[in-house]
């Protein structure tokens, strides 16, 4: 059996042995992510390091979260309890702690979106740390990481990620030069008997919570978020019944509205009499609307689908039309139109509600990795005034994921092409073949 080596430290650093590495590599990492469960001890030890290394000698820290005032409310607490309880030759004030001797600095930051253009002193920091950085926006991260260049200077990462998919995690795991721990309350020795009590009745009480809160594992579904991951893990392993079924298929195209984005094209095929699969997605820029229609009509004549569906929004309503007016069973989608049903705010929120339904039921197959990641993170809102379900907008995700959500909005558009137009699929059979399918009642089955 391994047995953990305790190494003799000074009292500030009574930290949990599993965390001994951000110590002793300290020199060796530029970047650092710590994640686990509440009781972990992690945000304790950054602090403690943090103290201890600037009464060693002179450094330049700045401690950040996404809301400025949340990182005075809780570090600079932190900060403040650890220097009185080891007696530190700190002098401490709202906006930062200064050492009296060695002349070392520690500053806070927050790093909201609109904020994080605002990067002046960061770019001679010696140590960078972000508390609970599961609300860092991947767009933050892009800019954060560059900027923290001097010479043998530290990026430190602290959370308990909310999603599967989060900016931050999935930065700092794809680099071999970042040291990643991940640790829960029972592998901290310092961990206080009423946090395990804690822990203990929540386990009994709620699972679900108990591995988020306890164990720092993403959560199953935060409030906001439209689709569980879990749903989403599921759909890219589906199985289906070999059955006979009829021959369907459609094909959804999302165009660039602006530089960054991407043009996409997917073809779902229905696989069984309630499963459709994801089986070709093809993506490409192109600024040239004439060679983009020349590939979408050149897609569809070799997928031959039953139904072309496509943004008729911005770039896309030319093209769309005059698509309409070259090919048969052409459908232009506008994501701000009408809902069709009642609960939803916009087409939009149709659709991706129609998407939510089949992956809940087990009705799709995921195989596009950037569909299934983009669906991860998609959020629901709601109208102040009725209550009516609206996705998040284009504009609000490129803020936040720096992107635009091309790939799954091509999803969405299909599934609205199947849901609610029926009359291209269904032939020559009974409604009771389709029942687990919302049908439009503009349209009638049998026509």
């Amino acid at each position: 059996m391994q047995q953990t080596v305790k190494l003799k430290l000074p009292k500030i650093l009574d930290i949990p042995p599993k965390l001994y590495p951000v110590l002793l590599e300290l020199n060796q990492h530029p970047l650092f992510l710590i994640e686990g469960g509440r009781g972990s001890g992690k945000t304790h030890t950054i602090g403690r390091l943090i103290l201890y290394l600037g009464e060693q000698r002179k450094i330049r820290v700045c401690c950040g979260r996404v809301i400025k005032d949340s990182v005075k409310q809780s570090v600079l607490t932190l900060f403040k309890d650890i220097i009185t309880q080891y007696n530190l030759d700190y002098d401490i004030s709202e906006s930062q702690i200064i050492h009296r001797k060695t002349g070392s600095i520690i500053f806070f930051k927050g790093f909201r979106e609109q904020e994080i253009v605002n990067i002046k002193g960061l770019e001679g920091v010696d140590i960078l740390w972000i508390d609970e950085a599961e609300t860092v926006t991947k767009r933050a991260v892009d800019v954060i990481v560059p900027t923290i260049r001097k010479e043998n200077s530290v990026i430190i990462f602290t959370m308990n990620r909310f999603v599967k998919s989060d900016a931050v995690y999935q930065f700092c795991i794809s680099r071999p030069n970042c040291l990643h721990i991940h640790i829960n309350y029972f592998e901290n020795p310092y961990c206080p008997q009423k946090l395990i009590d804690e822990a203990e009745a929540c386990k009994a009480a709620n699972m679900s919570d108990y591995n988020h809160i306890w164990l720092g594992l993403p959560l199953e579904q935060g409030s906001d978020y439209l689709i569980a991951s879990s749903k989403i893990e599921e759909a890219k392993t589906l199985k289906w019944n070999e059955e006979k079924h009829p021959n369907n298929s459609i094909m959804a195209v999302d165009f660039s509205a602006s530089g960054g984005d991407l043009c996409v094209a997917k073809r779902l095929i229905q696989r069984s009499m309630t499963v459709w699969e994801e089986a070709e997605t093809i993506a490409w820029s192109e600024p040239d609307t004439d060679i983009t229609k020349g590939k979408v009509m050149n897609l569809y004549g070799k997928w031959k689908p039953n139904l072309l569906i496509g943004d008729a929004d911005g770039l896309g309503y030319p093209i769309m039309c005059s698509l309409k007016n070259t090919l048969e069973n052409v459908v232009l989608f506008r994501g701000a139109m009408q809902a069709k049903n009642d609960t939803n705010g916009n087409a939009r929120a149709d659709g991706y509600m129609a998407v939510k339904e089949m992956l809940e039921c087990g009705f799709l197959k995921l195989n596009d990795h950037n569909c299934a990641r983009q669906l991860e993170y998609m959020k629901i809102k709601y109208r102040p005034q009725s209550g009516s379900i609206l996705i998040m907008d284009k504009k609000e995700i490129r803020k936040e994921q720096n992107e635009s959500p091309d790939y799954s909005d091509t999803l969405m558009m299909a599934i609205y092409g199947i849901y609610f137009y029926p009359r291209y699929f269904i032939s020559n059979r009974g409604r009771e073949d389709y029942s687990n399918f919302k049908l439009d009642t503009e349209f009638d089955i049998y026509d």
